[in-house]
């Protein structure tokens, strides 16, 4: 838990494996008024800088997986990191410090009860949040999800990077929620409405 900041909103860590559906229940929250981040944007705008330090060090790490601009490649996720747990590891290593700072200068400008971030990576790297929202559901439904979004994707590919996911170290969290995200949006959007009575009453 990070520490209490007078005057700053409080802090929700919204995370989850890929395919469980954080950017539903985000959107479900955004729909309710509460301001989002969604740190793989953050993450994008830093590793597609070629002038940003972190992506020149990046560049360094993986030369191969740059584009002629100085870029990250898109497609890296599928052909290295979700392959690579290694290489996986050094990414995180690098973008995490740029990626937090943006995070913390973008609640710093929000006027709200409670902000959300959402990452992958929360419960993970023990980012310090007031409150951590984990969302879950069937493999064979997230599975169907990543599908979705990524028609070339061999099977292989989407078991290796759950499987890459899954054996990053997990830490127990203080006041950790639960999202089941294996039934309907109305469902979903119920359990979102009861947290976000729950934020409320507690940070208000």
């Amino acid at each position: 838990m990070k520490p209490n900041v007078a005057n700053l909103p409080a802090v929700v860590g919204l995370t989850g494996g890929i395919g469980a559906g954080k950017s539903a229940v985000r959107q479900a929250f955004e729909a309710l008024g509460v301001p989002c981040l969604d740190t793989d944007i953050v993450a994008r705008s830093i590793h597609q800088d070629p002038g940003h330090p972190a992506t020149q060090e990046v560049a360094r790490a993986f030369p191969e997986w740059m584009t002629d601009d100085g870029a990250l490649q898109r497609g890296s996720l599928q052909g290295l990191f979700s392959r690579n747990a290694a290489a996986n590891r050094t990414l995180i290593d690098i973008l995490k410090p740029h990626v937090l700072a943006v995070m913390h200068r973008w609640t710093e400008q929000q006027n709200a009860t409670y902000v959300i971030w959402e990452s992958a990576l929360l419960l993970w790297e023990q980012i310090a949040v007031d409150q951590m929202l984990v969302v879950e559901a069937q493999t064979p439904i997230r599975l169907q999800r990543i599908r979705h979004r990524n028609p070339k994707w061999s099977e292989g590919d989407m078991l290796n990077l759950l499987r890459v996911q899954a054996n990053l170290q997990r830490t127990p969290v203080e006041d950790t929620s639960i999202i089941r995200n294996d039934d309907s949006m109305e469902a979903l959007r119920e359990q979102v409405e009861k947290l976000h009575r729950h934020y409320q009453t507690i940070w208000n």
